[in-house]
């Protein structure tokens, strides 16, 4: 007996590669663009000082905080002398010129201030910035 339909040949299935590609590298881009907000997740929040003269540090910093009451901060735990000392050095260690960054509220004691300049200096830090706020228009 002849048949009146040709015979079909049974494809095997395929997983279409093209739109698993469109959806991982949009999460690729999702992830890049967050990570970028996530540096500053974890910081004191504190009232910096104005200044016109300020400068933009580039690259990676190690950021320390010290707010109104005088506690020092590092990545939003609170650490005390001998800590700071040893992230500081941990951090310099291959590279002294690394920045260190300051980030002390305007309403801190000025010795308190000092004081945690000063063990960054002992623990190596020798490129240390204060943190400021830029001033805009030449206004303070």
């Amino acid at each position: 007996m002849k048949k009146l339909l040709p015979e079909r040949r049974r494809e095997k299935p395929q997983i279409v590669v093209t739109n698993l590609i469109d959806v991982i590298l949009l999460l690729v881009f999702f992830f890049m663009i967050t990570s970028s907000f996530a540096n500053d997740a974890k910081k004191l929040p504190v009232e910096l000082p104005k200044a016109s003269s300020g400068a933009a540090i580039e690259g990676e910093t190690l950021s320390i905080q010290v707010d109104r009451e005088g506690t020092v901060m590092l990545s939003g735990a609170k650490i005390d002398d001998a800590e700071l000392a040893a992230r500081v050095t941990e951090y310099v260690t291959g590279d002294t010129n690394r920045p260190v960054l300051l980030e002390a509220d305007e309403g801190a004691n000025y010795g308190i201030v000092i004081q945690v300049l000063d063990k960054i200096r002992i623990a190596g830090g020798v490129n240390v910035g204060l943190s400021t706020k830029s001033v805009t228009n030449g206004t303070r």
